[in-house]
Parts: C-alpha cells; sequence; structure tokens
C-alpha cells in the first residue's frame, strides 16, 4: 500500500531538540596536569635508579637506611656478643682455676703447718723426756773409776773427765781380782742406771749392766 501523505508534519517534542556542543569524533584538549604527570614519574624513576647504581658502585649503600641494611647491622650488632660470652666464659674458666691454685696451696700449707706442728711436738716430747731424764739423773752419786790397763794415770783421767761433765764424788783406783774383756760400767740399783748410761756416753763406753755385788753405787772399769 503506497504512502501518499509524504509532506505531513508531526508536532516537535524532545528528540527534535538535541543538546548544543561539538559534534563529531574528535576530541577536546585534555587538562595540563595529565599532560605534566606522565614526565614527572618518569624523572622521579630516573632519579631513584641513578642514585641506586651510584651507591652500589661508591660501596655507600651500606650507609642508606634500607631495611635489608638495618637487619644486617642489628644481627652485626648482637653477634659481638659471642666473644664477649667467650672472653666471660674464660674469664670464669680462669677464676675457676685460679680458686682451685688457691685451695691447692691452702692444702699444701695445711699439710706443711700439720707436719711443722708434729715436728714441733715431737721436738716438744723430746724436749721434756731430756729434761725429765736429766731431772732423774743424779750426778751426786759415788762413782768409782778402776783402770783395767797397764796405761799409768788412766783412771784418774777418767776421773777428771767425770767432774768436769758434773759428778762430784768420783774416786780413781786399780781393780782387785777378775776384770772384764771389754770396758763396763756397773750399776748397782735401778735408781743408778740413767747415772750410769750417761757416764757410759761420756767415756764412750757401749755397755751397761746391772751389778749387784759391786760396793760402789756405780763401778766404772777401763779396760782400753
Amino acid at each position: 500500500m503506497a504512502r501518499n501523505n509524504q509532506n505531513v508534519s508531526y508536532t516537535p517534542d524532545a528528540f527534535d531538540e538535541p543538546p548544543e556542543g561539538p559534534v563529531g569524533v574528535h576530541r577536546g584538549n585534555p587538562a595540563w596536569y595529565a599532560v605534566i604527570l606522565p614526565y614527572f614519574v618518569a624523572l622521579i624513576i630516573a632519579a631513584v635508579v641513578g642514585v641506586l647504581v651510584w651507591a652500589i658502585a661508591s660501596g655507600e649503600i651500606s650507609h642508606l637506611p634500607l631495611s635489608w641494611n638495618h637487619q644486617q647491622q642489628s644481627s652485626q650488632s648482637t653477634s659481638p656478643a659471642k666473644p664477649s660470652e667467650n672472653k666471660k666464659s674464660a674469664k670464669s674458666d680462669e677464676d675457676k682455676s685460679s680458686e682451685d691454685e688457691d685451695d691447692d696451696d691452702d692444702n699444701n700449707k695445711s699439710e706443711e703447718n700439720k707436719s711443722d706442728k708434729k715436728d714441733a711436738d715431737d721436738s716438744k716430747d723430746n724436749s721434756a723426756n731430756d729434761s725429765k731424764a736429766q731431772t732423774s739423773l743424779d750426778k751426786s752419786v759415788a762413782v768409782k773409776v778402776l783402770n783395767a790397763t797397764k796405761i799409768s794415770g788412766h783412771a784418774a783421767a777418767g776421773a777428771d773427765k767425770l767432774k768436769q761433765a758434773g759428778y762430784a764424788n768420783v774416786t780413781a783406783g786399780n781393780p782387785t781380782g777378775k776384770v772384764p774383756s771389754e770396758s763396763v760400767v756397773w750399776y748397782k740399783d735401778d735408781s743408778q742406771k740413767a747415772a750410769a748410761e750417761d757416764i757410759a756416753k761420756t767415756l764412750g763406753i757401749s755397755a751397761v749392766e746391772n751389778e749387784k755385788e759391786i760396793v760402789s753405787p756405780i763401778v766404772v772399769v777401763l779396760c782400753k
């Protein structure tokens, strides 16, 4: 069916008045900061890269406040504590060794003191025994010295020697009857034994015997 009324007009509406503005596919001018921003970012990146390259090449990177440098410095600051601990341990060992040496010295000194004390006690006991022997030694006892040799004045010489040793009651003479083969000191009872031993020591006689039949308390027979 053909349309006969081609020139018919309609009432205008919203679609018949399009908005005013540029028409076509071209764009408007961009803002100024949108143009500058890419260059600014590129400049900052180039500067950072340049600084890093310089720092690595010159060794200054270790002084930069970077996170890995901080960790490395922290590790280095804590690691020297080990030598200090070793030094402390070595010092402790030295102190312990010194204490052991001091203990050994104290023990040695203690042993030496004990030994010295024992020697002093022994010396004291010997002195006490000697003093007791001297106290019980009666040098007023009557002593007779007999000459059984052919040496003239031998008995008198022995008597003088005993007098010089402190024996006051000493006489010299010649034996009668049988004489022993060796020089001897006879004592009559046990109360004269200490004096008899001292007389024998003074005259260099080894034989000391108890003899009940002698007339004098102590008799010395010189056979040589």
